[in-house]
Parts: C-alpha cells; sequence; structure tokens
C-alpha cells in the first residue's frame, strides 16, 4: 500500500515535469515560427529594396538609390544574424522535443509500476477473499 501511494506521488512529480517539457516545447516553437516570419519579413523588405534601387536608376534619383542601397545591406546584415537565430532555435527545438520524450518515457514507466502495483494489491485481496470464504465453508461443514 505505501509502494503504491509512492508511486502514485511519483507519478503526479512525472505529469508535471512533462507539462512543464511540453510547455517549454510549445516557448521554443512559438519562438522559431516568430524568428522565421522575422526572417521572411527581411527577405521581402531586401526584395522591395533592389525594387527601388532598380526604379531609382531609371528616374535618375540617386538619393533613392543610395538609400536602398543602403538598406539592402543593413537588412543582409539583419538576415544574417536571423538564420543563425533560427539555426539555434532550431537546434533547441530538437533538444526540447528530445526531453519531452524523455519526460514523457519516465511518466510510463511509472504508470507501468504503478500499474503492476495495482493488480499485485488486486491479486491480494482476491486470495485473502477466497482464503475467508473457503475458511467460511470449511467451519460450515465441521
Amino acid at each position: 500500500m505505501q509502494l503504491s501511494k509512492a508511486l502514485e506521488r511519483l507519478h503526479s512529480v512525472r505529469k508535471i515535469e512533462e507539462q512543464q517539457q511540453e510547455a517549454e516545447l510549445n516557448e521554443v516553437t512559438a519562438e522559431l515560427y516568430r524568428l522565421r516570419g522575422m526572417l521572411d519579413r527581411v527577405h521581402q523588405r531586401i526584395e522591395t529594396a533592389r525594387a527601388l534601387a532598380s526604379a531609382s536608376i531609371g528616374n535618375g534619383m540617386i538619393e533613392d538609390r543610395f538609400s536602398a542601397l543602403e538598406e539592402t545591406v543593413l537588412l543582409g546584415r539583419l538576415a544574417t544574424v536571423l538564420v543563425k537565430k533560427v539555426k539555434l532555435a532550431d537546434q533547441r527545438l530538437l533538444e526540447a522535443r528530445a526531453q519531452l520524450l524523455a519526460k514523457r518515457i519516465e511518466r510510463r514507466q511509472v504508470e507501468t509500476l504503478l500499474d503492476a502495483a495495482q493488480r499485485q494489491v488486486e491479486k491480494d485481496e482476491n486470495r485473502k477473499s477466497q482464503q475467508s470464504l473457503d475458511e467460511w465453508y470449511r467451519l460450515r461443514r465441521v
């Protein structure tokens, strides 16, 4: 009985750990999607700046061309930084998935032990019940 209570406590702890790990996985996933969205928007702005630079050649606005080229350079640097951050976030996501899987396995192992302990308790109760019935029948015959 005490083993069963200890296993139940351990199961609840493992369940909480798994939930925390799942929350961390969701957080990492959201961060990765946010970074990828930012990277997509930066690439769109680079294309827009390049189009502005091309258009400024035709209309003779040298200031527009210089500002578009400068924006392209700055956005290129930002894209480089974002690519590195996306790679790091991908790595964190893989680690978070592996940790969640490990926590889920730990919880399932405790569930297996808890089920086995419960089956043993039921067997013991059935055996005791059968013994008392046997004893009652034996006393009745005497």
